[in-house]
């Protein structure tokens, strides 16, 4: 009831979002562009479906997850990647990191038809959601396609578990559905755990933003930029938000009178306020210049300060800076991910405003390694670090330690979100014509044709092994290596007589055949006993029907445990490896709803 009430209160909100994003395109442009992917209108090729959905939501989860993303990448390369976001610079930072290895999208509007739309066109096997970007409408039709949803680098503080608390009865259903979650900390594990998610699913995995390295090529790069200024200092203004620019500009003139030769790189948190800093810089006294103005030769020797105009450059400005200020952290924005520029070798300073990586500094806290901005004065924490060159190294080195104690969990994560989600090795592809839908396995059949669900087709081949009569007859295919089940869909009982083999018509993933290959694919990928799919097909037929096929790989060797009792006696053995088996299926929450000795099968070596 809530949720309808909710969806309700989206119908009303989707136009004021869409609004809103129009409204902000006035800055940045890509706002505006794809804009109907709000609304759930993908353009989406065969080949990007039936795969992996990582939504990262902005910059910062985003540059966090790149390590898992490359990782996933590399683990899963026969599973197509789709990226989802919610700005502009979160796509540009992923188009540019990842490249054409990874499609990128918009996440919908969370309103019951968008996401409709979006799960139909894109068809994910598995959605994996960074931090805490729960949507309620996202995982319910996410959970009625059956597609598992996992939330990675969960962190939930105790102001946004009280927040959740408040809409409790709304979004208890969405938490406990969830098919893993990898927290970040222990007190995240535990206030999660009194929304509604289940103990079993639950995995205290780290934080994925410690397992962040620096390219030796974008130290190289970094450095040629310098190349006209020799020896020099630097420090970098990080992710820095309205109410501390005048901050930076008075902490950099005053630093100028000691340090003359002092470069500043500068770069604001969102891209659509680099004209807003340059009017600054404009009319201050600086030197300055942006870093999109640069030429072949680098930063000038005479430049005060270069504005990063740009975006995917942090860990190259990181490399080169002594120093790095991480912005939000003086104002009420509750700082951002100092972790990069640990990696790089830089020294950390902050505001004390850093209630959304609290854990981060407080670790960076207890070993001395970061410094601390007190009430808007930038400037001491700055000059103290430049005059004392062994103080600056020695934060630096303190801060690598914590830095190499907490890393591995995108490893970790990665292990626990494939045991839990539909992704695995097996090739699955998609065909799809006006009246046809085929999904197929192209490890067993490359290249697919629509007479593979013809028994005639197979007689021509002479692959037809034989057939088994029931309540329609089942062909049995030799194609190479690989024997099949050709199976079509009847109709029973009193409606069979007057309607064969016609279903009513109902959304891809539901109907009979692609339901039955999903829930098979899923299921090998848990290792569970069962044939593996190779593929099925939903074909439209008039206005509101359709039929449907399967071809299913034939276990060498199987026998159904009828026709053996009918043979002679199991033994204990075998009856003990058959509850087993049944077991297996049941400890994965897998319950056969006509489960007996037809479909039940032992092969030639006793194994269920």
């Amino acid at each position: 009831m809530l949720r309808w009430l909710y969806s309700g209160v989206m119908t009303g909100v989707a136009p004021l979002a869409l609004a809103w994003f129009y409204y902000r395109g006035r800055k940045d442009a890509g706002y505006r562009a794809h804009l109907w992917e709000r609304l759930g209108r993908l353009e989406v090729t065969d080949t990007e479906q039936n795969g992996l959905l990582i939504h990262t939501v902005s910059v910062g989860e985003t540059i966090a997850a790149r390590q898992l993303i490359q990782q996933a990448i590399e683990e899963f390369p026969h599973s197509p990647i789709t990226i989802s976001c919610m700005t502009p610079t979160a796509r540009r930072l992923i188009e540019k990191s990842f490249g054409d290895r990874v499609s990128v999208c918009y996440l919908p509007i969370d309103h019951p038809c968008a996401v409709r739309s979006f799960l139909s066109k894109l068809r994910p096997r598995a959605i994996w959601v960074m931090e805490t970007e729960l949507w309620p409408n996202l995982v319910y039709h996410a959970g009625q396609r059956h597609i598992p949803v996992s939330l990675l680098n969960a962190r939930l503080s105790k102001r946004s578990a009280r927040g959740y608390a408040r809409v409790g009865k709304l979004m208890r259903e969405s938490w406990h559905s969830l098919a893993y979650v990898g927290a970040q900390s222990r007190a995240t594990a535990k206030r999660m755990l009194c929304l509604g998610v289940r103990d079993t699913r639950l995995y205290i995995d780290g934080n994925l933003k410690y397992d962040v390295s620096v390219p030796t090529s974008e130290k190289v790069a970094a450095e040629e930029l310098l190349k006209l200024r020799g020896e020099h200092l630097v420090w970098l203004a990080a992710s820095t938000h309205p109410g501390e620019e005048q901050a930076v500009l008075s902490a950099h003139q005053k630093l100028l009178e000691t340090y003359p030769a002092m470069l500043l790189i500068w770069a604001p948190r969102h891209p659509e306020r680099f004209d807003e800093v340059a009017a600054q810089l404009q009319s201050s006294e600086l030197v300055w210049m942006r870093r999109s103005e640069l030429s072949d030769q680098g930063v000038p020797s005479d430049c005060n300060v270069l504005l990063a105009d740009s975006i995917g450059e942090m860990l190259k400005w990181c490399s080169i800076a002594q120093v790095t200020f991480v912005g939000g952290s003086l104002i009420e924005r509750g700082g951002h991910n100092p972790l990069e520029a640990v990696a790089a070798g830089s020294a950390v300073v902050s505001g004390r405003k850093i209630f959304n990586f609290a854990e981060v500094y407080r670790l960076l806290d207890e070993q001395r390694a970061v410094h601390w901005v007190k009430d808007l004065d930038l400037a001491t924490p700055l000059q103290y670090l430049f005059d004392n060159d062994s103080l600056r190294k020695t934060s630096v080195s303190a801060a690598e330690n914590v830095l190499s104690t907490h890393q591995g969990a995108s490893r970790r994560m990665l292990k626990h979100a494939q045991r839990f989600s539909d992704i695995g090795q097996q090739m699955i592809a998609t065909f799809t014509t006006k009246r046809d839908v085929i999904k197929f396995d192209k490890d067993v059949l490359p290249e697919f044709e629509d007479n593979f669900f013809s028994a005639k087709y197979w007689q021509q081949k002479k692959a037809i092994a034989g057939n088994a009569t029931g309540r329609a007859t089942v062909w049995f295919i030799q194609q190479g290596d690989h024997g099949m089940v050709l199976r079509h869909y009847y109709r029973g009982g009193l409606v069979g007589k007057v309607n064969k083999d016609k279903f009513m018509r109902e959304p891809v993933e539901r109907s009979r055949a692609i339901a039955e290959f999903d829930l098979l694919v899923k299921l090998r990928n848990q290792n569970l006993p069962v044939p593996r799919p190779i593929a099925a097909r939903m074909r439209k037929v008039g206005v509101m029907s359709y039929t449907a096929d399967i071809l299913v790989e034939v276990i060498p060797g199987a026998v159904d445990v009828y026709r053996l009792l009918r043979e002679r006696q199991l033994n204990v053995e075998q009856w003990q490896s058959l509850g087993a088996a049944i077991r297996q299926l049941h400890d994965k929450n897998v319950f056969h709803s006509d489960l007996n000795c037809h479909n039940i099968m032992l092969d030639d070596n006793d194994k269920p």
